[in-house]
């Protein structure tokens, strides 16, 4: 079984929130995407991105595995954000990030465009599941770059893929299977950006509860400057068998 918690705050600095997220536990599905475009549409591209994905896997097409119906999912959305900004002229390029978990059971796929990100944590280890699509981590994995040479590069964030400018989207998956208290995350740059690697492992291995882990990652994004939107989403697998037998015990009891 998977509980659900996720939460997202404006930051320090901007005036509207461009992220959008989404749980539907029915569906086995957590969604959440980072806008942007100008006059606001980053909130209007964020939000089609997610509800165009949600409507699509509620009734996918046959025929297709779990993960072909979340990229055609992603492919969907990105159909009608483009379509969107032809008609608002003011959201020419409009677009948005994109990082989804569909789990059945322990068994859960990691769909990402842009971005956001989606980690594992497993007995205190903190591991990336999702593909930044950027330019500096394009530069790091098929050139080398090393992260000294990338820190100063002043184009090192600018998106290389995203939901709606592109009219072909490339969809990065992962496939993996969960362990009981495995922990997924799925979070804008708005935190993992401000916050380092080591932080978040320590934030989500030091609050047994999932609001509370929450809550403390987006205080940290905020303690440390809140320079984006920040949008925190926390999974966690328990394996049902256990949960049965300790409630048997304590009936027995």
């Amino acid at each position: 079984m998977i509980q659900a918690y996720g939460a997202t705050h404006a930051g320090r600095r901007r005036e509207n929130n461009e992220d959008a997220f989404h749980i539907e536990e029915q569906l086995g599905l957590a969604i959440l995407a980072d806008g942007m475009g100008g006059e606001n549409c980053g909130e209007v591209g964020s939000a089609i991105t997610v509800r165009a994905v949600r409507e699509y896997l509620s009734a996918p097409e046959d025929g297709l595995t779990r993960e072909e119906s979340l990229k055609e999912a992603i492919r969907s959305a990105n159909r009608q954000v483009i379509e969107a900004a032809k008609v608002r002229t003011e959201c020419d390029g409009m677009g948005s990030t994109i990082v989804m978990a569909a789990w059945d059971g322990s068994d859960v796929i990691i769909a990402n465009v842009g971005d956001s990100r989606a980690y594992l944590f497993r007995r205190g280890e903190l591991r990336q599941l999702s593909y930044d699509q950027n330019f500096a981590n394009e530069l790091r994995t098929k050139l080398g770059f090393s992260e000294e040479r990338l820190r100063s590069m002043p184009n090192r964030h600018v998106l290389t893929m995203a939901v709606g400018p592109f009219e072909h989207v490339l969809v990065r998956t992962h496939n993996e299977r969960l362990e009981p208290g495995d922990r997924l995350l799925l979070c804008s740059d708005g935190l993992h950006g401000p916050v380092e690697h080591d932080v978040i492992a320590r934030l989500l291995g030091q609050y047994r509860e999932l609001a509370p882990a929450v809550e403390a990652l987006i205080d940290c994004a905020l303690q440390n400057g809140g320079p984006d939107n920040v949008t925190v989403v926390l999974l966690e697998y328990t394996d049902e068998n256990v949960k049965d037998e300790n409630q048997t015990d304590e009936n027995n009891g």
